[in-house]
């Protein structure tokens, strides 16, 4: 025991003895000052890099080659630029600091490894981001139904493209899942069909209702006279005759008249004392 309160006494007069030493305090001082004008630097470097840098992605997008491409593509090239930059600058950070570079590379591939094992669902929404500019599958600002969500392109990124829906709700869905999911591009066609289901009673006549609702259609002048408008009867089902009334427009009316539209179906059939029936249920009771 006295050893040992001996020897933890020598060696802590040893380490003080040498914090004391002028030497020795004048080149852990030096080393500190040296780390932190490196520090200082790199926050240097970065910060202006990244002004430099984003002034040069300026220019360039003033030029006429750029504002010549497609927005989506333009939306692609920004976000992959953004992360080049940050990736080259904070290499230059490490470097300066005193990371070796083969112990840079060595560690900057492990890192991939692992973060491409980690990531890999992301790696296919690149590529699928870039299949989606190579094919055009759409473009930003076109009209797309995708995952279930209807509205317009607002940006295609790295890994997400984002959708303006109509509710305007900002969804991003990830690019992997766009490919490989179904895709409706309204905006690729000119035209779009118009269809309303609207229910009758069983009371009520098939061939009148059927001739008001077609002329309540077409009589709407951005309604496209060819093909005609049409109807027919969808479905018999429990308390109603469902009837399906068709027509087409270009793509730019296309919500103009389907608002109008659901606006006039109820007046116009009330005028021909058509009802809209309710779900109901008749229920008999048999005495015994």
């Amino acid at each position: 025991m006295k050893n040992n309160i001996d020897n933890f006494t020598s060696f802590s007069q040893e380490v003080w003895h040498k914090l004391l030493n002028k030497g020795t305090m004048v080149d852990v001082t030096v080393d500190f000052i040296y780390i932190v004008l490196k520090v200082i630097l790199c926050l240097l470097i970065y910060y202006f890099g990244n002004k430099i840098f984003k002034k040069i992605l300026h220019m360039f997008h003033e030029t006429s080659n750029y504002k010549s491409l497609d927005e989506s593509l333009k939306s692609f090239m920004s976000s992959v630029s953004n992360l080049g930059i940050n990736i080259i600058l904070i290499t230059s950070c490490l470097i300066i600091l005193g990371v070796k570079e083969s112990s840079l590379i060595a560690f900057l591939g492990t890192i991939g490894i692992g973060i491409g094992l980690a990531l890999k669902d992301n790696l296919s929404n690149f590529a699928g981001g870039i299949i989606i500019l190579l094919f055009k599958t759409y473009k930003v600002g076109d009209e797309v139904e995708i995952a279930d969500h209807m509205g317009y392109v607002k940006a295609i990124d790295i890994f997400c493209t984002s959708v303006r829906t109509h509710n305007n709700d900002l969804v991003l869905i990830p690019n992997g899942k766009i490919v490989s999911d179904k895709i409706i591009n309204y905006t690729k066609t000119p035209t779009r069909r118009l269809k309303f289901i609207v229910s009758i009673g069983y009371d009520d006549n098939i061939d009148l209702a059927r001739k008001v609702l077609e002329e309540m259609l077409s009589n709407n002048p951005l309604v496209l006279k060819d093909p005609k408008v049409y109807t027919h009867v969808d479905e018999y089902a429990d308390s109603s005759i469902n009837i399906a009334l068709k027509g087409w427009c270009i793509n730019e009316n296309y919500w103009t008249i389907y608002k109008q539209t659901l606006n006039e179906i109820k007046p116009t059939l009330d005028k021909y004392n058509i009802n809209i029936p309710y779900p109901q249920m008749d229920v008999f009771i048999k005495n015994k």
